[in-house]
């Protein structure tokens, strides 16, 4: 054989065997995404997308939802707002002042709850409240109190994950904003399986309907569900079966700081809530799930809270090549980013009416083609609820 007839046979054999193992990881990385061991029920008359906006720029994140409103606010520019209708037809610019005349915008977090608003930096740190009539926040705090995330219970309470000195974990409390705030830690609510840090990542929330902290992991098919004094209510479970976080650490030599060793599975990558039910943007595929609308779209599950259930699932469609990367949901309507878009889903006015749903396995109709099919009703129970 000739130095050239052999390059080319090395060659190919090359190519074939990146492309051979590139087939693997993509059919491997497929299967670690799916569970055998739960299937999914979507509605008949599954949410439908009524309105659509092009915002043209893909910094906002969604700063509340209240009163048939959207507020937006930019992670560039954190002293400005949109606010735009429920129908996305009317948009409203908000300026937003503080009584300081400069402070850090190192990773600030603006919430809007009517008739309040806040600013707020746990890094810094910083609480600026103030009123949605005129915008203007005021200094809530004399000494330094930090956290990595809140979220406001009421116009004086803020829920908030924070850094325990004591246990050296993240652990979830509340700041009580008074002439001398404070913040209360409560380390019975995040449970560690790994190092306290990265296992109990999650995203949290607060129902104002039912006025419960809600924490979803986001690397097990947990959720915990406490009062307004952090007294653990219950303790919920996703449809699926990753009730351990998959995920390793290993740390950094020269600064002696953790970090993930691999990337880790994700489970429960958004969450919302509003009156009796969480929904839960889930990264785990079903048995039955179709891997074309899987790539095309992102399910959303359905639980009752009170009831500790999953009630249902239906699909979010991508919009070009962007995926739903958060979420709200206000009465009816599921609201939505997806890259530039702001979008409005119509849920079923009959919501209570329509659930339970019926379990009739055999009437769940499949596709793989289309985006608009409509699945028959059912009631998924799995071992694990």
């Amino acid at each position: 054989m000739t130095s050239k007839k052999l390059y080319k046979s090395l060659l190919f054999c090359t190519i074939g065997s990146i492309g051979f193992i590139a087939i693997l990881f993509a059919i491997t990385n497929k299967k670690t995404q799916r569970d055998m061991s739960f299937k999914r029920g979507f509605l008949y008359n599954a949410p439908e997308k009524i309105h659509e906006l092009n915002l043209g720029y893909n910094r906002f994140y969604i700063a509340g939802a209240a009163e048939g409103k959207v507020y937006l606010s930019n992670s560039k520019a954190p002293l400005y707002l949109l606010a735009v209708d429920t129908a996305l037809q009317n948009k409203q610019e908000i300026r937003l002042t503080t009584d300081r005349d400069s402070f850090l915008l190192r990773s600030p977090q603006v919430q809007v709850t009517p008739p309040y608003f806040f600013l707020m930096d746990g890094t810094v740190p910083y609480i600026f409240r103030g009123s949605t009539k005129d915008w203007k926040g005021h200094s809530m705090l004399k000494t330094p109190l930090y956290f990595n995330y809140a979220q406001a219970m009421d116009s004086v309470t803020l829920a908030v994950r924070a850094f325990s000195n004591k246990t050296e974990e993240f652990t979830l409390g509340s700041i009580t904003l008074s002439d001398s705030a404070s913040i209360t830690l409560s380390h019975k609510l995040l449970q560690k399986q790994v190092d306290g840090i990265f296992d109990v990542d999650g995203t949290l929330q607060y129902n104002q309907q039912q006025r419960q902290l809600i924490y979803t992991y986001r690397y097990r098919n947990q959720y915990i569900v406490a009062n307004d004094n952090l007294q653990l209510q219950l303790l919920g479970k996703t449809i699926d079966t990753i009730s351990q976080a998959q995920i390793q650490v290993g740390t950094i030599s020269s600064k002696n700081q953790k970090k993930m060793a691999i990337p880790p599975l994700s489970v429960n990558k958004f969450c919302a809530t509003y009156a009796n039910y969480l929904f839960v943007n889930s990264k785990i595929l079903g048995r039955t799930e179709s891997l074309f609308l899987w790539e095309k779209s992102s399910i959303i599950d359905v639980y009752h809270i009170a009831e500790n259930r999953y009630m249902f699932s239906f699909y979010v469609a991508d919009i070009g090549e962007k995926k739903l990367r958060s979420f709200k949901v206000l009465n009816n309507k599921f609201i939505g980013l997806i890259g530039n878009h702001i979008v409005i889903y119509q849920l079923d006015k009959r919501l209570k009416e329509a659930l339970p749903i019926s379990t009739t396995a055999q009437n769940l109709k499949k596709t793989n083609t289309e985006m608009s099919v409509k699945h028959t009703a059912v009631r998924v129970k799995t071992e694990n609820l």
